[in-house]
Protein backbone atom coordinates (compact mmCIF):
# COMPACT_ATOMS: atom_id res chain seq x y z
CA UNK A 1 0.00 0.00 0.00
CA UNK A 2 3.01 2.37 0.57
CA UNK A 3 4.38 2.32 -2.60
CA UNK A 4 0.74 2.40 -4.51
CA UNK A 5 0.59 5.72 -1.96
CA UNK A 6 3.90 7.00 -3.23
CA UNK A 7 2.65 6.16 -6.75
CA UNK A 8 1.54 10.12 -7.12
CA UNK A 9 4.38 11.39 -6.00
CA UNK A 10 6.58 9.35 -8.26
CA UNK A 11 4.42 11.02 -11.07
CA UNK A 12 5.29 14.24 -9.79
CA UNK A 13 8.73 13.76 -9.73
CA UNK A 14 8.68 12.26 -13.28
CA UNK A 15 7.00 15.06 -14.16
CA UNK A 16 9.83 17.83 -12.90
CA UNK A 17 12.42 15.75 -14.30
CA UNK A 18 10.90 15.81 -18.24
CA UNK A 19 11.02 19.90 -17.72
CA UNK A 20 14.83 19.97 -18.78
CA UNK A 21 14.90 17.08 -20.34
CA UNK A 22 12.13 17.78 -23.10
CA UNK A 23 14.10 21.17 -23.07
CA UNK A 24 17.45 19.48 -23.95
CA UNK A 25 15.63 17.49 -26.79
CA UNK A 26 14.26 20.99 -27.92
CA UNK A 27 17.94 22.76 -28.17
CA UNK A 28 19.65 19.52 -29.48
CA UNK A 29 17.15 20.09 -32.48
CA UNK A 30 17.65 23.67 -32.96
CA UNK A 31 21.26 22.61 -33.53
CA UNK A 32 20.98 20.27 -36.33
CA UNK A 33 21.32 21.83 -40.21
CA UNK A 34 18.71 22.54 -42.68
CA UNK A 35 19.92 18.80 -44.37
CA UNK A 36 19.17 17.15 -41.02
CA UNK A 37 15.26 17.51 -41.37
CA UNK A 38 14.85 13.57 -40.52
CA UNK A 39 16.52 13.78 -37.51
CA UNK A 40 15.46 17.05 -36.44
CA UNK A 41 12.03 16.25 -36.68
CA UNK A 42 12.59 13.19 -34.58
CA UNK A 43 13.83 15.20 -32.03
CA UNK A 44 10.59 17.53 -32.00
CA UNK A 45 8.44 14.12 -32.28
CA UNK A 46 10.31 12.49 -29.25
CA UNK A 47 9.86 15.79 -27.45
CA UNK A 48 5.71 16.28 -28.19
CA UNK A 49 5.76 12.74 -26.86
CA UNK A 50 7.40 13.29 -24.07
CA UNK A 51 5.59 16.43 -23.09
CA UNK A 52 2.56 14.21 -24.15
CA UNK A 53 3.29 11.94 -21.25
CA UNK A 54 4.20 14.59 -18.81
CA UNK A 55 1.01 16.78 -19.28
CA UNK A 56 -0.87 13.18 -18.99
CA UNK A 57 0.62 12.67 -15.61
CA UNK A 58 -0.63 15.97 -14.34
CA UNK A 59 -4.15 14.67 -14.40
CA UNK A 60 -3.01 11.17 -13.52
CA UNK A 61 -1.09 12.29 -10.33
CA UNK A 62 -3.81 13.97 -8.67
CA UNK A 63 -6.72 11.53 -9.68
CA UNK A 64 -4.41 8.77 -8.15
CA UNK A 65 -3.48 10.71 -4.77
CA UNK A 66 -7.38 11.32 -4.21
CA UNK A 67 -8.54 7.83 -5.49
CA UNK A 68 -5.76 6.56 -2.99
CA UNK A 69 -6.46 9.00 0.52
CA UNK A 70 -2.75 10.30 -0.41
CA UNK A 71 -3.31 13.94 -0.93
CA UNK A 72 -0.70 15.75 1.54
CA UNK A 73 0.49 19.34 1.29
CA UNK A 74 3.54 18.89 0.24
CA UNK A 75 2.64 16.74 -2.44
CA UNK A 76 -0.10 19.48 -3.48
CA UNK A 77 3.22 21.73 -3.54
CA UNK A 78 5.11 19.07 -5.48
CA UNK A 79 2.45 18.69 -8.08
CA UNK A 80 1.84 22.77 -8.55
CA UNK A 81 5.89 23.08 -8.81
CA UNK A 82 6.21 19.93 -11.05
CA UNK A 83 3.76 21.81 -13.56
CA UNK A 84 5.54 25.53 -13.82
CA UNK A 85 9.17 23.39 -13.95
CA UNK A 86 7.65 21.61 -17.08
CA UNK A 87 5.99 24.82 -18.93
CA UNK A 88 9.06 27.06 -17.99
CA UNK A 89 11.82 24.78 -19.12
CA UNK A 90 10.19 23.75 -22.70
CA UNK A 91 8.81 27.49 -22.88
CA UNK A 92 12.30 28.88 -22.49
CA UNK A 93 13.81 26.19 -25.17
CA UNK A 94 11.33 27.13 -28.05
CA UNK A 95 11.71 30.68 -27.52
CA UNK A 96 15.32 30.14 -27.61
CA UNK A 97 14.82 27.84 -30.51
CA UNK A 98 11.93 28.35 -32.32
CA UNK A 99 9.23 30.31 -31.38
CA UNK A 100 8.47 33.42 -33.98
CA UNK A 101 9.01 36.47 -31.93
CA UNK A 102 5.54 37.29 -31.27
CA UNK A 103 5.23 34.10 -29.45
CA UNK A 104 8.40 34.84 -27.65
CA UNK A 105 6.23 37.54 -26.10
CA UNK A 106 3.49 35.69 -25.36
CA UNK A 107 5.87 33.10 -23.72
CA UNK A 108 7.21 36.18 -21.61
CA UNK A 109 3.82 37.13 -20.12
CA UNK A 110 2.92 33.53 -19.23
CA UNK A 111 6.28 33.44 -17.68
CA UNK A 112 6.43 36.57 -15.90
CA UNK A 113 2.92 36.51 -14.35
CA UNK A 114 3.68 32.71 -13.14
CA UNK A 115 7.08 34.53 -11.14
CA UNK A 116 5.06 37.12 -9.91
CA UNK A 117 2.28 34.62 -8.48
CA UNK A 118 4.77 32.38 -7.48
CA UNK A 119 6.39 35.13 -5.36
CA UNK A 120 3.13 35.99 -3.96
CA UNK A 121 2.65 32.55 -2.80
CA UNK A 122 5.99 32.09 -0.91
CA UNK A 123 4.80 35.46 0.96
CA UNK A 124 1.71 34.39 1.94
CA UNK A 125 3.44 30.82 3.41
CA UNK A 126 5.94 33.02 5.38
CA UNK A 127 2.60 34.35 7.12
CA UNK A 128 1.10 30.82 7.30
CA UNK A 129 -1.88 31.31 4.46
CA UNK A 130 -2.45 29.74 1.09
CA UNK A 131 -3.41 31.23 -2.33
CA UNK A 132 -5.61 28.27 -4.02
CA UNK A 133 -5.30 27.84 -8.08
CA UNK A 134 -8.09 29.85 -9.31
CA UNK A 135 -10.49 28.28 -12.37
CA UNK A 136 -9.04 31.00 -14.15
CA UNK A 137 -5.36 29.73 -13.37
CA UNK A 138 -6.45 25.97 -14.75
CA UNK A 139 -7.43 27.40 -17.77
CA UNK A 140 -4.72 29.01 -18.48
CA UNK A 141 -2.58 25.65 -17.93
CA UNK A 142 -4.55 24.11 -20.11
CA UNK A 143 -4.35 26.62 -23.02
CA UNK A 144 -0.69 26.81 -22.50
CA UNK A 145 -0.22 23.02 -22.02
CA UNK A 146 -2.19 22.43 -25.23
CA UNK A 147 -0.73 25.34 -27.44
CA UNK A 148 3.36 23.81 -26.83
CA UNK A 149 2.00 20.57 -27.52
CA UNK A 150 0.17 22.00 -30.94
CA UNK A 151 3.96 23.70 -31.33
CA UNK A 152 5.69 20.72 -31.30
CA UNK A 153 3.58 19.28 -33.33
CA UNK A 154 3.59 21.81 -35.79
CA UNK A 155 7.31 21.70 -35.86
CA UNK A 156 7.42 18.04 -36.99
CA UNK A 157 5.09 17.97 -38.96
CA UNK A 158 6.65 20.81 -41.20
CA UNK A 159 9.97 18.92 -41.05
CA UNK A 160 8.30 16.07 -42.71
CA UNK A 161 6.69 17.91 -45.36
CA UNK A 162 3.19 16.98 -44.70
CA UNK A 163 0.21 18.46 -45.74
CA UNK A 164 0.33 22.30 -46.03
CA UNK A 165 -2.95 22.13 -44.41
CA UNK A 166 -2.09 20.42 -41.45
CA UNK A 167 1.13 22.26 -41.38
CA UNK A 168 -1.31 25.49 -40.95
CA UNK A 169 -3.81 24.11 -39.00
CA UNK A 170 -1.16 23.41 -36.05
CA UNK A 171 0.61 26.64 -36.58
CA UNK A 172 -3.26 28.39 -36.13
CA UNK A 173 -3.96 26.16 -33.23
CA UNK A 174 -0.76 26.84 -31.68
CA UNK A 175 -0.65 30.65 -32.14
CA UNK A 176 -4.59 30.67 -30.36
CA UNK A 177 -3.27 28.89 -27.65
CA UNK A 178 -0.21 30.44 -26.52
CA UNK A 179 -2.25 33.73 -26.67
CA UNK A 180 -5.37 32.35 -24.94
CA UNK A 181 -2.77 31.38 -22.12
CA UNK A 182 -1.03 35.12 -22.25
CA UNK A 183 -4.41 36.52 -21.45
CA UNK A 184 -5.66 34.18 -19.12
CA UNK A 185 -2.29 34.52 -17.71
CA UNK A 186 -2.96 38.04 -17.24
CA UNK A 187 -6.52 37.98 -16.21
CA UNK A 188 -6.09 35.19 -13.67
CA UNK A 189 -2.75 37.43 -12.34
CA UNK A 190 -4.89 40.24 -11.84
CA UNK A 191 -7.64 38.47 -9.96
CA UNK A 192 -5.06 36.87 -7.64
CA UNK A 193 -3.70 40.68 -6.57
CA UNK A 194 -7.65 41.89 -6.37
CA UNK A 195 -8.05 38.65 -3.95
CA UNK A 196 -4.57 39.52 -2.08
CA UNK A 197 -5.51 43.37 -1.58
CA UNK A 198 -9.06 42.60 -0.29
CA UNK A 199 -7.62 39.98 1.93
CA UNK A 200 -5.09 42.35 3.51
CA UNK A 201 -7.81 45.45 3.73
CA UNK A 202 -9.82 42.31 5.82
CA UNK A 203 -6.92 42.12 8.22
CA UNK A 204 -5.91 45.38 8.52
Amino acid sequence: MGKAVNLPNFLTLFRIAMGPTIAGIILWASQETYSDRALTGLLYVAALFAFGLAAASDWLDGWLARKLGAVTPLGAALDHAADKVLITCVLVALAYAALPMPLVAAAVVILGRDVAVAGVREALGARGETLPVSSLGKWKAVAEMAGVGAFLAFKAAALYNLSAELVIGLDGAAQVLLWAAAALALVSGADYAAKLVSRDGRTR
